[in-house]
């Protein structure tokens, strides 16, 4: 499984290297501003409210599983469709893949700094592991797969041009085959845990409307930064966490089954919004 996992990572951040141009400084240059303000939302308001969320009164009694699960999503950003998504949204999804691409780079800063911040009992061994080693998983799984993605689209363009297509169906297609093949294989252990932690759901809602309400809080009076950067910040990345947990902890599938939960509970929190974009947008 470590190794899908790290296939799936690796295809997706190709895919997104080769939707990219060229080196997106152009945007940092123009709206710095605007990519601190995600930056900080998404790689350190999400966590500090999660952390919250779960000291409240709705986090007593929820299994260490849902409390590492909502810990380790909020942690890591980026999220892998976040372009596909907000393409329902918008005809042209670059701000999308532009903030993705910086939220990836951050994550190689933020990720192991929270991890080794983050207490015990927020999710039990998981946080004793070395921050270096979590460093180096994100190196090796999302910043070098990216760069090569951004090479081959800069001095291969008609090459990226051909088959990012297909490379992007490829990555999302893995990705879906993981949450599936996790959720039928972790069921049978994890499904009284899940259904005895309705709270657990409640608190993953909570969080993705937390960070939707913060995403349109941040963004400009434009349109598509509107309907752009609450996904970016509500959308984490599966696939890193499970990465993690299947380095640190491999044989806890009831964990991973509250990963699977929380792309659930985020896709099901997320279509009001959805809605209502697409509202005002077709009015505009």
């Amino acid at each position: 499984m470590s190794l899908l996992i790290s296939l799936v990572l690796f295809f997706i951040m190709v895919s997104l290297g080769l939707n990219l141009p060229s080196l997106q400084f152009g945007l940092l240059k123009r709206r710095p501003a605007l990519i601190i303000r995600v930056l900080l939302a998404t790689c350190v308001a999400m966590p500090i409210a999660a952390l919250l969320l779960l000291q409240c009164p709705l986090g007593d009694g929820l299994s260490p599983a849902i409390k590492m699960a909502v810990m380790l999503m909020a942690i890591c950003p980026s999220a892998p469709m976040i372009a596909l998504k907000s393409r329902k949204l918008v005809e042209n999804p670059e701000l999308a893949t532009r903030l993705q691409f910086w939220t990836a780079c951050a994550a190689i800063i933020s990720v192991p700094l929270w991890v080794s911040q983050l207490p015990s009992e927020a999710g039990e061994t998981v946080w004793n592991i070395p921050s270096q080693d979590v460093a180096f998983q994100i190196l090796t799984v999302q910043l070098i797969p990216l760069l090569v993605g951004v090479s081959l689209r800069r001095w291969r363009s008609e090459w990226a041009e051909r088959w990012n297509s297909l490379i992007q169906k490829i990555a999302t297609a893995l990705l879906l085959a993981l949450l599936v093949l996790i959720l039928i294989v972790a069921l049978p252990q994890a499904a009284p845990m899940l259904i005895g932690n309705l709270k657990g759901a409640l608190l993953m809602l909570i969080l993705t409307w937390i960070a939707l309400a913060l995403g349109f809080a941040i963004a400009g009076e434009d349109s598509v930064e509107r309907s752009t950067i609450p996904l970016v910040l509500s959308m984490r990345n599966p696939g890193l966490a499970l990465l993690i947990v299947q380095q640190m902890a491999p044989g806890a599938m009831d964990i991973k089954a509250a990963v699977v939960g929380y792309v659930v509970i985020t896709a099901i929190g997320s279509v009001p919004f959805m809605k209502w974009r697409k509202k005002t947008t077709s009015q505009a």
